[in-house]
Order: C-alpha cells, then sequence, then structure tokens
C-alpha cells in the first residue's frame, strides 16, 4: 500500500475543495487526513494501485481552476509480485496463499468467456464477490451484474421474477408488464447464489434458456432474445442432487462448464492472518478505534475453523470492536464474539479432545436443540445463516430426527 501526500494549488473559492474530493472518489485512493489553506489543499492518502495516482493527478490537472498538481510517495507496504499484477477488480479479494492466487489467475482467464460459470465453496468464502470480479474485469463490465438469492425468492414468484410477464397475465400484475431478471442482465451477468435451492419446475426453464438463449414472459407467446452470462454459486454437493433426483443431470452438465472452487478458510491459514489485519483496519476508522490482539488470542483465531469462513471472521472483528471494553484482545474477550467458552479454556488439550471434535459437538447441540424444539429445517437454516441444503445435511450427517 503506498502513502501519497498531494499538495494542489488551487484559486480561492469555497466549493474547491468539493470539486477535488469529486476526483478522488473516482479512484480508489482513500484520504486519511486533509488541510485547507487559501490557495492550497494538502491531502494525505494511501492507495492500492498506482495507476490511480497518475489517473487522479491527470483528473485534476484538467481542471481549468486548479493552478498546479504535485505529489510525494511516503512508502510502500510490503505485497506479494502476484498481488501487484492482480487486476483492480480482483485486489479486493483479500489473500496470498498459493490455493487462492491459483484460483484467481483461472478467474482472470475467464473473465471474457461467454461460458456459464460454477462456483463451489462454503458459506461465507466470498463467492459473490469472485462474481462481481470476474463480471467486472471483462467487457460485461458496462452492463449489469443482478445477483439473486434462490433460497429467498418464494416458489410461487420464481417464474415470473426470472423471465418476467405480460400485461394482465395474472390477477395483481402491473398494466404494462414486467422485465424478469434475464431481461435487466442482458449483456450482463445473472448471478444465481444459492443454486441448489432452485426447484425442479424451474430448473427445465433455466435448462431451456440455457439452451435457446432465448425467455417467454409469463402469459407471453413471444421468444425474447437474452445475451446474460450465467455465474452460479452454490455451497451444496450437486453431484448427491443429481443422484438424489434433486437437480437435473442435464441442466447440471450445462451449468458445470466452467468451475471454480474456493477453499474454506481453515485450509489457508496465511490468508487468515492477512484477512484479521484487513478487517481490523478497516472499521478502524469506522469505529474510531485501534484494536490489538493479544499472542494467545491471535493464535487462537489462527486455529480456529471459522466455519462460516471470512463473513464469519469479519462479524466476529466487528463484535470485538463494538462490545470489547479494553484495545488490548485477550481469550476471556472471544467470548463476546459467539465462540464456545468450552473452546476457549480447551484449546491447549487438543490431544485429549482434537478441535474438529470440538466444533462439531457444538454445532450438533445447537442443531439438535432446534429440532427438539421441532424447529423447521427452513427456519434452523434461517437462525444460522445457511442454506437449506446445508441444514439437511447436516441432520443427515447426526442422524437427527423430527425435523418438519
Amino acid at each position: 500500500m503506498v502513502t501519497i501526500r498531494w499538495d494542489i494549488r488551487t484559486i480561492d473559492r469555497l466549493s474547491m475543495v468539493e470539486d477535488v474530493l469529486k476526483e478522488f472518489s473516482c479512484c480508489d485512493i482513500n484520504i486519511i487526513s486533509m488541510k485547507v489553506t487559501p490557495g492550497r489543499i494538502l491531502i494525505k492518502s494511501w492507495c492500492r494501485h498506482l495507476q490511480d495516482i497518475s489517473s487522479v493527478q491527470k483528473r485534476l490537472c484538467q481542471r481549468a481552476d486548479i493552478i498546479n498538481v504535485t505529489y510525494l510517495s511516503e512508502d510502500m507496504t510490503e505485497r506479494s509480485s502476484s498481488e501487484l499484477a492482480r487486476p483492480r477488480y480482483f485486489s479486493d479479494i483479500i489473500c496470498s496463499s498459493p490455493s487462492m492466487q491459483s484460483l484467481i489467475e483461472k478467474a482472470i482467464k475467464i473473465a471474457d468467456s461467454k461460458y456459464t460459470v460454477l462456483i463451489r465453496g462454503e458459506t461465507g468464502t466470498g463467492k459473490e464477490l469472485l462474481a462481481r470480479a470476474i463480471h467486472n474485469s471483462g467487457q460485461r463490465r458496462f452492463y449489469p451484474f443482478i445477483p439473486v438469492n434462490c433460497s429467498t425468492l418464494p416458489e410461487t414468484l420464481m417464474e415470473s421474477e426470472f423471465f418476467g410477464y405480460e400485461k394482465g397475465a395474472f390477477s395483481g400484475a402491473d398494466s404494462k408488464g414486467k422485465k424478469g431478471l434475464f431481461e435487466m442482465a442482458d449483456h450482463g451477468t445473472l448471478f444465481l447464489d444459492e443454486f441448489g435451492e432452485m426447484p425442479l419446475n424451474l430448473q427445465v426453464k433455466l435448462l431451456r434458456v440455457l439452451q435457446d438463449g432465448g425467455i417467454r414472459r409469463v402469459g407471453g407467446a413471444h421468444i425474447i432474445p437474452v445475451n446474460a452470462r450465467i455465474i452460479v454459486a452454490t455451497n451444496a454437493n450437486l453431484e448427491e442432487m443429481v443422484e438424489l433426483r434433486q437437480l437435473r443431470a442435464d441442466l447440471y452438465y450445462r451449468i458445470n462448464v466452467l468451475s471454480l472452487t474456493i477453499p474454506p478458510l481453515r485450509e489457508r491459514p496465511e490468508d487468515i492472518t492477512l484477512l484479521i489485519r484487513h478487517f481490523v483496519n478497516k472499521y478502524a476508522r469506522e469505529f474510531q478505534r485501534r484494536l490489538i490482539l493479544d499472542r494467545a488470542c491471535f493464535s487462537f483465531l489462527l486455529r480456529h475453523r471459522w466455519p462460516g469462513n471470512v463473513r464469519e471472521l469479519e462479524n466476529a472483528i466487528i463484535r470485538l470492536m463494538l462490545m470489547s471494553e479494553c484495545d488490548v484482545i485477550t481469550m476471556d474477550d472471544l467470548r463476546l464474539v459467539s465462540l464456545p467458552v468450552e473452546e476457549c479454556s480447551n484449546i491447549k488439550r487438543e490431544t485429549t479432545f482434537p478441535f474438529k471434535e470440538q466444533v462439531q459437538h457444538a454445532e450438533r447441540k445447537i442443531i439438535e436443540q432446534m429440532v427438539g424444539e421441532n424447529v423447521s429445517s427452513r427456519d434452523i437454516a434461517k437462525a444460522l445463516g445457511v442454506s437449506h441444503t446445508t441444514v439437511l445435511n447436516k441432520i443427515r450427517s447426526y442422524q437427527l430426527e423430527g425435523v418438519n
């Protein structure tokens, strides 16, 4: 990361500062501090992409009210050569592990391809973040990126949401008709998250769109051509779903053209260190405080299995920012971020009680309690922040019964 000090000489005008800030907002440059004096604006900023520095300078110099722009590069923090060479849209994916570097290299190669992409990964690994990076680094970035979570759409509304409808197609329909998600994503990208939740009747219609490149609105008679790239994301075992006839085999082979798998956070501990520092720095500015993790706490976070992956880690840092009373975080503070207390106290006894078994034991107790209270599997999924399919797989693996 480069720290840049800017010296901008301008004419005296009240709105001049606002005009200058607009130019900075167009690039990935964060302003740390600013001082304004008559005819002069001094700015300290940090910059992730070196090309943005010259871009901002050029934009500023094009303004007639700005007399002169100079800048000084103060320092640069350590960054790997692969990260420096990474296209800007992938730089938001914080990582240094070989597995993630390899994944990003594959994603860059297929960014401009027209074929369907299947992104696999556990919950919280950043599947949508990767999908957006693929979209934004290709030619389709000039057109919409439309994300839709298949598990949140009511099954009765799915067809009209995806394909739209003609006026008067059904009671309560808009008098002018409505475009569906495929039409909205024309020439852009349609991102289907939680793909494993898509019902069979809609799978047939999706397969037809992928084969023919066109949709027919509900109540319509004509085929409307669409050119939307499909990116599918799931944490479900699609091969098992095909065997159980929950997913059409022909649709599975249609979407499984270009496949990317995001490794879970527990398999790339070097990324945990980067992410902890990234989130601490990110939220330090928002909450106006600086946290320091002591050695035992930092070591524990590195060894935690993070079943919720990056999302769980980020939420843990946010809760620490909000709830910890001291700026030095210790093991006692980890109770505030909903990590099991026994997990913290037994960290040194892994040889007698393996860490993986601790996590599974805690997970089973939570699900078993909710099952005992006659909570439906869909409500359990909502409470835990995972997909319905994940809960069903857990219930099956733990041999729990009595779920609605």
